[in-house]
């Protein structure tokens, strides 16, 4: 189960700054060799990428992209930071706190939309809303942002169990609660036939944030043009794994992942599509990829009320807009 590295990723960044970044070569045919890190063990929620490495967009572009599996450990963020990696993907509220702690990084794209944080319950004791938590007992990573927000800003007081990775707590306690990702554990504990349900944590105006590719400002100034290459086929990855036939992403998922069934990527999809997590929602005007000032503006205010930023920070401070294609601005 993920939770945010971001601590450790900073202390590490300490220790690794003195590595320096290393130098971009060429593949043999020429073509720019890019490292991407994953926060996570490859899954379909890293299915855009997947399948823009199966079906040759990133060649398209002159890019030869080695997508780097994560993992409890994955330092997605000390990794850009130091050049061991070109690009990242995480959760867009880490980079931010990161930037405001001095991590030279900028977000480019939103992979996302909403984050697929949620909590997983019982379907025989239903959450409809965050403010059902009260007075309950939830199982979640203390440093959670969204926790904060939930009792600072929302009022909601609940009792708070350190997070572990396994659901053998919830298969057996019918009113145990815990955090999750909506496109993976409801499958798991309905597979071993636990009634379950799911309710995503970003709401419209309260806390919704992205999730998103990044860069270090160091590799943003010196080679903007890859950047734009790599977002551009990372978004025609994205819309063709999710409207198109997914197989060749999965096909290169399942070579690391052979555990994983075809019904599990089947859910995971459906997951992403009914959440409208990453394809965003038409009524809201949002698109695939898009990052707007609005909501990084609200994002960055409610960090600041929480205590999260060491110091102020403004929408140019954490991402560009100029990288994205004109149909995701």
């Amino acid at each position: 189960m993920r939770t945010s590295t971001l601590l450790l990723a900073l202390l590490t960044l300490g220790l690794l700054a003195g590595c320096g970044r290393k130098a971009e070569t060429a593949s043999a045919d020429g073509r720019l060799k890019i490292r991407f890190q994953t926060d996570w063990f490859p899954q379909p929620e890293h299915g855009g990428y997947y399948q823009a490495l199966a079906k040759g967009y990133y060649a398209e572009e002159g890019l030869d992209v080695e997508i780097v599996k994560g993992g409890p450990n994955a330092q997605v963020m000390t990794a850009v930071a130091t050049g061991r990696a070109q690009l990242g993907m995480t959760n867009g509220d880490d980079v931010i706190v990161a930037i405001g702690r001095g991590v030279p990084l900028k977000m480019v794209a939103a992979e996302m939309q909403r984050d697929a944080q949620g909590i997983l319950f019982h379907a025989a004791h239903p959450l409809r809303e965050l403010r059902d938590l009260d007075g309950k007992t939830i199982m979640a990573g203390a440093g959670s942002i969204w926790l904060q927000m939930a009792q600072k800003k929302l009022g909601i007081h609940f009792n708070l169990q350190p997070l572990v990775g396994d659901l053998a707590r919830f298969m057996s306690d019918p009113k145990f609660i815990q955090q999750c990702f909506v496109t993976n554990e409801p499958f798991f504990v309905r597979q071993r036939g636990v009634d379950a349900g799911a309710l995503l944590i970003a709401q419209p105006g309260a806390y919704e944030p992205y999730r998103v590719m990044f860069t270090s400002d160091a590799f943003l100034i010196e080679h903007p043009e890859v950047v734009r290459k790599f977002v551009r086929a990372s978004l025609r990855g994205w819309i063709d794994y999710l409207t198109g036939d997914p197989a060749p992403a999965n096909a290169l998922i399942k070579q690391a992942r052979p555990d994983l069934s075809d019904e599990f990527f089947a859910y995971s999809i459906k997951a992403m599509k009914d959440y409208q997590l990453v394809l965003g929602d038409p009524a809201r005007g949002e698109k695939m990829g898009q990052l707007t000032a609005a909501r990084l503006e609200t994002q960055l205010k409610l960090l600041g009320e929480l205590g999260f930023l060491e110091r102020p920070l403004t929408v140019k401070d954490v991402a560009t807009f100029e990288l994205l294609p004109p149909e995701a601005r």
